[in-house]
């Protein structure tokens, strides 16, 4: 049914059946002015963060399904909850929606919302829907709780710098995307099907393309030794230059010691680009950027280690270069945004 026709309140009454309470936190969850939750840990810390997905900027729904986009929404925000040491609890979604939407398309970005918030037993408690004239807006808005606050100001000289995922796969797959033009990819349950035609594609490029269309975020298990964290959204470069501002030090990191995967590589490889380029600068990995000390026990990818000052790229041959804070940044030129990964060389 198109939007125009059920309007407004049926869509939240849809809403507010699709996100029933789930906890007993809850005391006034989707259908009051506000949301009212109850304070069960008085010594936890509250964590709240926000994510605006707008369309033609964050996604393009010629190769994007509802569900994907439903999914990355709640996504991104838990990444965040991550980065600061947190447990997500609370999720608020606001969606700005053009009338001629059908609202079978909604359920599905519902969907997408549900499947990621039953995993990390996350409770989607309101939000607010209105009419855009001007494509699909999503806002999402996620608290948390911690006992500790990790922030991006604790790195100290010696620290060594970690980073749990390799990087630049999400970039390709946003590039592979792209070039292909109109398809979407139905992924769920880690299968595959394209629905707009028949297509096929190798494995390797698969991969990538559910990495830039459905995260893959994971927490820190022990986060006890970690001095500082920043999770990769706009690109190891720039995010690693948020960590050495915040924290008034500098930083080397090893090009071989970069993780990176083997679809990444061999993708690069067939289409003539520099895949190193992608993992430097290509962002939306959420993969968690960290510093802690250098003798820490931790599952994660050590690249490099905090210095008094300097910020440097070491090569295989132990050659330097500076380490310039370049990625994804909105209201910079064209360079500076995601069409920069058709140009890298």
């Amino acid at each position: 049914m198109l939007l125009s026709k059920l309007g407004e309140f049926n869509l939240i009454k849809k809403f507010r059946t699709s996100f029933a309470k789930t906890s007993s936190e809850i005391i006034t969850g989707i259908g009051d002015d506000a949301a009212a939750i109850s304070q069960a840990k008085k010594d936890a810390i509250t964590l709240i963060t926000t994510d605006m997905l707008i369309e033609g900027v964050h996604f393009d729904l010629s190769y994007t399904t509802f569900y994907q986009l439903g999914y990355k929404a709640l996504a991104v925000n838990i990444s965040d909850i991550f980065a600061m040491g947190g447990k997500p609890k609370h999720f608020l979604v606001g969606l700005g929606i053009p009338k001629d939407y059908d609202s079978g398309d909604i359920d599905e970005l519902y969907s997408g919302i549900k499947s990621l918030a039953k995993k990390f037993a996350i409770n989607i408690i309101g939000g607010d829907t209105c009419a855009s004239r001007h494509g699909l807006v999503l806002s999402g808005t996620l608290t948390g709780e911690t006992k500790r606050v990790i922030t991006r100001s604790g790195a100290k000289p010696g620290d060594s710098i970690f980073v749990t995922d390799t990087l630049g796969d999400s970039a390709m797959g946003l590039m592979l995307l792209k070039k292909m033009g109109n398809k979407k990819w139905e992924i769920r349950n880690k299968k595959f099907k394209l629905l707009s035609s028949k297509f096929s594609l190798p494995t390797s490029h698969l991969r990538l393309i559910r990495r830039h269309l459905m995260p893959e975020i994971a927490p820190l298990k022990n986060t006890g030794g970690i001095t500082s964290m920043i999770d990769i959204s706009d690109g190891l470069l720039i995010d690693l230059s948020h960590i050495c501002d915040e924290s008034n030090a500098g930083a080397r990191i090893y090009m071989d010691k970069i993780p990176v995967s083997q679809e990444l590589i061999e993708t690069a490889e067939r289409i003539g680009v520099n895949y190193r380029n992608f993992a430097l600068k290509g962002g939306e990995d959420y993969a968690l950027l960290f510093t802690a000390p250098a003798n820490i026990k931790i599952k994660a990818c050590r690249l490099g280690e905090i210095t008094k000052k300097g910020r440097f790229i070491v090569d295989e041959k132990g050659r330097e270069r500076p380490l310039k804070a370049e990625g994804y940044e909105h209201f910079k030129d064209s360079e500076q945004s995601s069409v920069r990964l058709f140009t890298i060389h």
